[in-house]
């Protein structure tokens, strides 16, 4: 049975064999299998899911974005193929945020749709105060339309504070994971409401899921949701997405890729929307894709 209303995934990687072939030596993590737009889509569709949007973000381990760029091309192929089955899915992407990659040709590109900086488990007190505000970064910046946005991956809630101060107030934010991958130093954090107060004063800030790299389980999750609601506002999450392959291991060492397919993925994030649903009166729906127009704006 086909699920009546449209999903999104607002944070999915495809990349090919030959995209792995090019990544370094020296891993944050394992290096997965090749995960192809056109097998993912087989998978969900098969199991009567339909999407409406797709945001292909930038692999961490890869030298550029090319995969993103190679993505567009295979679904307007898949859509020429077989209309009746792959059309109405909107594909856009996240491309590498690097001065000399994210250059005005790629930036213009109307699935670009923002860069993403990633982090990893950098702490805070490795990042230099002027990291992202040299004439290059401001450069960057500058480039990005008004539709685009900076992507921040880092796993301590200090480390994206630190990022997200030396971003130009107009640049539209969104923040992975919820702002933090430490579920253990709870939702009280003194850093974690920092970057929450911040995001706040900013007024331009997102925080996106799908939420199972804070914890695996969503009543543990739920906190970190409620606070960007009562902090940020309920308009500023963004919790449907997968983040498939699940690369990586969770913090007891199981591997996310055994816990997880796209579809459990997706699954887990709106059981963690019902869950903050149920604490703030809010609908679910709102917060599993409510932000999306912000963030992924369909008049382009």
């Amino acid at each position: 049975m086909t699920t009546s209303t449209p999903r999104i995934d607002a944070h999915v990687h495809f990349f090919t064999l030959r995209d792995l072939q090019r990544a370094g030596t020296r891993l944050p993590y394992a290096l997965p299998a090749p995960h192809s737009l056109g097998g993912y889509l087989d998978r969900l569709i098969g199991a009567g899911v339909r999407m409406a949007l797709l945001n292909n973000v930038h692999l961490s381990i890869l030298p550029d974005s090319s995969h993103v760029f190679a993505s567009f091309a295979e679904l307007a192929q898949l859509q020429r193929r077989d209309p009746g089955r792959y059309g109405g899915i909107r594909l856009v992407g996240t491309i590498l945020a690097d001065p000399a990659y994210a250059t005005a040709q790629r930036l213009a590109h109307p699935q670009v749709q923002g860069v993403r900086i990633v982090l990893h488990d950098t702490p805070a007190d490795a990042i230099r105060d002027d990291a992202y505000t040299g004439p290059d970064w401001q450069a960057l910046f500058h480039r990005l339309r008004g539709d685009q946005h900076v992507h921040i991956y880092a796993q301590h809630a200090q480390a994206n504070l630190k990022v997200l101060r030396q971003l130009p107030p107009l640049a539209r934010v969104l923040i992975d994971h919820l702002g933090t991958c430490h579920a253990e130093r709870g939702a009280d954090e003194p850093a974690y409401a920092e970057l929450l107060d911040e995001a706040r004063r900013r007024g331009n800030v997102y925080f996106k899921g799908p939420g199972y790299r804070t914890a695996t389980d969503p009543a543990v999750v739920a906190p970190f949701a409620t606070r960007i609601i009562e902090r940020v506002g309920p308009g500023r999450l963004l919790l449907e997405a997968s983040d498939a392959p699940h690369v990586g291991r969770a913090a007891r060492g199981s591997a996310y890729a055994d816990r997880f397919t796209a579809l459990a993925a997706l699954d887990f994030s709106t059981r963690l929307a019902e869950a903050a649903a149920r604490r703030t009166g809010l609908a679910a729906e709102t917060l599993l894709r409510g932000a999306c127009p912000d963030l992924f704006p369909s008049s382009r």
